[in-house]
């Protein structure tokens, strides 16, 4: 299992602690799928214009966001995700959760498998949250680090996502990484549009 922990400022001995608060970057769990809602609910409406999958919080219950939930089930076991890479790429999320030290989740990152290359390699969209309480400790570049670690063991090849423009802190993360603006969009949220941008990075 995929399980490192981490914080912002100091590392030892493997384990890193920021403020006294010990951070776990692991594979989501089924049992982490409610904490990961109940996170998405508390959000503010800023984090969620910056943010909205579609298939987190309990607002937003549709055909849709059942079917994601069954895949987020479905993903969260191992053996199980392996098996759909396979015969069913397109259900498959590659999802990642930061937990605080109570287990809480207070970080959430995700691929979902969009495309199989003839050479069985993946491309994927990707998606990242922290919880607003826990910003500004180094848990987005750290869960990102994980992530694209992960995408490299499960073969994906391609990794693509759309940030809104005015999310200027995200699109430093990105670039930091690697990923380049390839195009743009146009986002929809609560009846409103947005100027976004679809940036990429080829692992």
């Amino acid at each position: 299992m995929r399980r490192a922990l981490i914080s912002g400022i100091t590392e030892q001995d493997g384990a890193y602690h920021a403020m006294s608060i010990k951070y776990v970057i692991r594979e989501m769990r089924i049992k982490d799928i409610s904490s990961l809602h109940h996170m998405y609910n508390m959000l503010s409406e800023d984090s969620k214009r910056f943010f909205h999958p579609g298939f987190l919080g309990s607002k937003n219950v549709s055909l849709r966001w059942l079917l994601a939930q069954i895949s987020l089930c479905l993903s969260s076991i191992s053996f199980l995700r392996k098996t759909l890479l396979y015969l069913f790429p397109y259900l498959v999320f590659l999802p990642l959760i930061v937990a605080d030290s109570q287990d809480n989740v207070v970080g959430f990152a995700f691929l979902k498998i969009k495309k199989r290359f003839k050479n069985g390699g993946f491309s994927a969209e990707l998606g990242i949250v922290i919880d607003e309480a826990h910003r500004g400790r180094g848990l987005g570049s750290k869960l990102m680090e994980s992530l694209l670690k992960m995408a490299q063991q499960e073969k994906v090849r391609e990794v693509f996502l759309t940030v809104l423009s005015d999310n200027f802190k995200a699109i430093r993360l990105y670039e930091k990484f690697g990923f380049k603006k390839v195009g743009e969009t146009i986002d929809r949220w609560r009846g409103k549009t947005f100027k976004s941008i679809i940036m990429r990075r080829v692992l």
